[in-house]
């Protein structure tokens, strides 16, 4: 398996206030901070993985224990699956399709996020050929 980690900068909406941008695992606290009060969404724009063939599988993973409200895909709810520490949502039908992506996390206003570890990654598993 490759993982691509998906750190730098990404923006932070929080009900209430404006948008800003935030640099994670650095900004991770401001993160929590803002979650305390409001609703809190992580976005950011990735491109698709280069090298990807017919059978690649793809896979965004976060850490199990994060309380998310919802994960979108260019507005489309994932659902993810939960397996051991991270929770993954299969992004292979629709990564083959599009060159950028754009990616939404919704946070629970009072969630204590920042409690837990930032982890946030693209991982690529290649399938066997019949």
């Amino acid at each position: 398996m490759h993982v691509i980690r998906l750190h730098g900068p990404w923006t932070l909406e929080a009900d209430g206030q404006a948008a800003r941008r935030v640099h994670l695992p650095r900004d991770w606290s401001q993160v929590g901070e803002a979650a305390r009060d409001r609703p809190v969404y992580l976005v950011r724009r990735f491109h698709r993985p280069t090298g990807l063939s017919p059978r690649t599988r793809v896979f965004l993973s976060v850490p199990a224990g994060w309380p998310v409200t919802t994960l979108t895909l260019h507005g489309r709810v994932l659902a993810g699956n939960i397996s051991g520490d991270r929770r993954t949502y299969d992004l292979s039908d629709v990564i083959h399709r599009r060159e950028a992506h754009d990616l939404r996390i919704g946070f629970p206003a009072g969630s204590r996020v920042a409690d837990q570890p930032y982890f946030v990654a693209i991982e690529i598993e290649e399938t066997a050929g019949d």
